[in-house]
């Protein structure tokens, strides 16, 4: 069973939108992703790299500028069009996928904070930027505060202090003082963050605030991009700061509005993780339908055996769930939050364990009806697994993530 469009009111533009998505993902993305997942972290990120070429195309097309205006310069995309293109590119590259929506995060924050300055600052430089030369990251994860961080928005969970990026106020400005894990993703190549500070040593990790900041200034510096099991097309790395001073300006919230920024942002990734955990299942599910629709064993197609079709069948409902919950989640609560209303973070949270888990089992059965060359390199799902993997771990373990939205209902 094939790729079946659900939602019979799905208007003819966000069609149109989906198949070129789908056509990008497949020409572009998926073989670069598969080039970058060979190479050295270093070499991922060094000029010249396939990487920088991907997002220049990404950008030109309005893929990293997907909620902009377009009187900004971007899309102007509704939430059920950024998940039908996230899935998409997720369908063609993981990694790559979240390179180009984590690109625009600096800018979104500015544009969403309603400062002026900040929208002038940072906003529209990267809007109506078509190059893809400006790239954001976001530097939340701490070496020894990675999911204690998403506890702040549970009283119940909080963690003590300090953080490991403190900020001291001097007058106008922040002095920056830390760093930053080697998780944060982007951050290789980033030339902007939205950067979430602790700014009372004696109190919770609830006392912060984030601001966002240029990489280039004086005073930062960032390590080696990490080597990692999967999702190798993703560059991450820490990011360290000595004596780095920012406007106050610079400040997206302090520490009366911190908690609700960082539900509001967890909200907002949560579920497009899910979508894009999606998009991986999909791309798992369709590389071993075709396979063994090709294979021979016993004399007959693969496909024809009843136990491998009872897995295929497996397979595809766990990617029709998958889509269905993922999109309703999305769409939801990206519609409340670009309202001002607040969204449901359970459901966020909800949707990404459910279809993380669901994309690590399409995988595996990916694998195994592969056989021996599934733990080849020359097929595309030896590679889908790693990813599936390396996503049940990012932006929090599934079972502190199902205890935090557990906690809510």
């Amino acid at each position: 069973m094939s790729y079946v469009e659900y939602d019979l009111n799905l208007a003819d533009e966000d069609r149109r939108i989906r198949d070129a998505a789908h056509e990008f993902a497949a020409k572009v993305l998926r073989p670069a992703g598969r080039a970058l997942d060979s190479l050295a972290p270093q070499e991922v990120v060094a000029p010249g790299s396939a990487l920088y070429q991907v997002l220049r195309q990404a950008s030109e097309l309005g893929y990293t500028r997907m909620l902009a205006p377009v009187e900004m310069g971007g899309l102007g995309a509704s939430p059920l069009t950024q998940h039908l293109v996230l899935e998409e590119l997720a369908w063609g590259s993981l990694g790559l996928a979240a390179v180009c929506f984590l690109a625009s995060f600096p800018a979104e924050a500015a544009f969403a904070s309603g400062k002026q300055e900040l929208i002038e600052e940072f906003a529209l430089p990267y809007f109506r930027s078509g190059d893809g030369s400006l790239i954001g990251c976001w530097a939340i994860t701490e070496p020894d505060h990675g999911s204690d961080t998403l506890a702040v928005v549970r009283p119940e969970m909080r963690v003590k202090g300090p953080g490991q990026v403190l900020a001291r106020r001097d007058g106008d400005q922040w002095i920056l003082n830390g760093q930053k894990s080697a998780w944060v993703s982007n951050a290789p190549i980033a030339t902007h963050a939205v950067l979430n500070v602790h700014l009372d040593p004696r109190g919770g990790l609830e006392r912060g605030g984030a601001c966002i900041v240029p990489l280039n200034l004086p005073g930062i510096c960032k390590g080696k991009p990490l080597d990692k099991h999967g999702v190798r097309s993703l560059p991450q790395g820490e990011i360290f700061f000595d004596d780095v001073r920012v406007p106050r300006r610079y400040l997206l919230v302090e520490e009366e509005e911190y908690c609700a920024m960082v539900e509001r942002t967890l909200t907002a990734f949560n579920a497009g993780v899910s979508c894009a955990a999606t998009g991986l299942a999909r791309a798992s599910y369709e590389c071993a339908l075709a396979y063994c629709k090709e294979r021979v064993q016993g004399g007959r197609r693969i496909f024809e055996h009843q136990s491998v079709r009872a897995r295929l069948f497996r397979m595809f409902s766990l990617v029709q769930a998958s889509r269905a919950l993922s999109r309703q989640v999305f769409v939801y609560n990206h519609s409340q939050l670009r309202a001002g209303q607040p969204g449901r973070l359970e459901h966020s949270i909800a949707a990404k364990v459910f279809c993380t888990n669901a994309a690590l089992e399409v995988a595996t059965l990916a694998v195994q009806l592969h056989g021996g060359n599934g733990l080849s390199k020359e097929y595309e799902v030896e590679m889908f697994l790693r990813d599936a993997t390396a996503l049940t771990v990012a932006d929090g373990e599934n079972a502190l993530l199902a205890q935090v939205a557990a906690s809510a209902l």
